[in-house]
């Protein structure tokens, strides 16, 4: 018996990219992702830098990193997602790039004490400034943050923005329940530490 239907065309080979974006769809993407999501960016960028001259020129740092990226943006993932993952690699090389920089010049401060010691100063600014009890806890589950690894770090930011572990998990890597399972323990410790200080004299 003879069979009628034709057979499909083979599949095109997934290791053909598509073309870079010309100038105009790059430019609409850029001004899209900033219409939708620059008010979380500049909120992101926070967890990664707080002293605010330092984080105006990380801004331009990653406004520079996602025009560049929005050239190769195909749309294998949300745009959402692709920003998270611009900004993600923007705030963890400008870490590392402030570790190596304190390390160069002969401070070679344990992280932990590093981040202790901007958090303290932080704090008693803070303190002075702020006098709301409200904004005070913010002010110590941020420096609390502050001090999580960068792992962990990056995990909260992106949970305090909104995105579910899923997205998370598209932005870092990682699976959606590893993601889940951390954020669980993440803010289980940071309750217990936010409980403390409060009850603290």
């Amino acid at each position: 018996m003879k069979n009628n239907n034709p057979e499909p065309p083979p599949p095109l080979p997934p290791s053909l990219p598509l073309p870079p974006a010309s100038a105009e769809l790059q430019a609409e993407r850029y001004r899209q992702a900033l219409a939708l999501h620059g008010a979380e960016l500049a909120r992101f960028m926070v967890g990664y830098e707080r002293d605010e001259a330092k984080r105006q020129e990380l801004n331009q740092e990653l406004q520079l990193a996602l025009w560049q990226s929005l050239a190769a943006f195909q749309g294998n993932c949300s745009l959402r997602t692709w920003v998270y993952r611009v900004a993600h690699n923007v705030g963890a090389s400008h870490v590392q790039a402030s570790l190596r920089r304190f390390e160069r010049q002969g401070l070679c401060l344990d992280l932990e004490q590093l981040q202790e010691a901007e958090s303290q100063m932080l704090s008693d600014q803070g303190a002075a400034v702020h006098n709301t009890d409200r904004r005070l806890d913010l002010d110590r589950i941020l420096a609390w943050i502050h001090r999580l690894r960068m792992p962990d770090r990056q995990l909260m930011l992106l949970y305090l923005e909104g995105l579910d572990a899923a997205a998370i998990g598209e932005v870092t890597g990682l699976s959606a329940r590893h993601v889940a399972t951390k954020i669980h323990r993440i803010k289980a410790l940071l309750a217990a530490k936010h409980q403390a200080g409060r009850t603290a004299p």
